[in-house]
């Protein structure tokens, strides 16, 4: 019936608790030059671990996150503790905007004696797309993609800037021939 001296006291923590579900800052969308997205998880603690569905990159020191494109994301925080976070919101990457090919001139219509200037029809003209041409001065048609006013003996390229902001290579050379030159009135001989 002898009873001992009381142990040391046994201390039991509380329970640690699971982080907040993990949010993702702003969102920086695919480019036309960059096929991935990327945001900065907000509140990011270089001490958990975020797992990702699917799989992305994290830098470990700044938290910015590296995402394909054309899919949707969900994450999780780990805690040094080993606590796992509900998953975040869905997180939406965009597809990759494409560029347009080089944009290709129809048949030239090349200056005539009476008209100094000559003329084409964009091959597969979008009218949502905007075209730049080298040197500048002809004109595009809105609606039609008629190109008018190239002028005689002018060597030209172009671009399609679509209208997510993609700009094509530019076209093959458009040239546009020289005026042709009407004779001078004949003159009659000696009567």
């Amino acid at each position: 019936g002898c009873v001992s001296p009381a142990s040391a006291d046994v201390v039991i923590d509380v329970q640690p608790g699971a982080p907040s579900a993990p949010v993702a800052g702003a969102i920086t969308q695919p480019s036309c030059g960059t096929a991935t997205g990327s945001f900065t998880i907000t509140s990011f603690e270089s001490t958990s671990t975020y797992t990702f569905t699917p799989s992305a990159t994290v830098d470990a020191a700044s938290g910015v996150v590296t995402l394909a494109a054309g899919a949707t994301y969900t994450f999780t925080e780990t805690n040094a503790l080993g606590c796992i976070s509900a998953a975040s919101l869905d997180v939406v990457i965009d597809a990759q905007p494409s560029t347009p090919s080089a944009p290709v001139a129809g048949a030239i219509t090349q200056p005539t004696c009476s008209v100094t200037t000559g003329s084409f029809t964009i091959a597969n003209f979008d009218p949502t797309s905007t075209y730049t041409f080298t040197p500048t001065g002809p004109t595009v048609d809105g609606t039609t993609g008629e190109v008018t006013l190239l002028a005689a003996g002018t060597t030209y390229t172009f671009t399609e800037e679509n209208a997510a902001g993609c700009v094509s290579a530019a076209s093959a050379d458009v040239v546009i021939d020289a005026q042709p030159v009407t004779p001078s009135a004949p003159t009659a001989g000696a009567i």
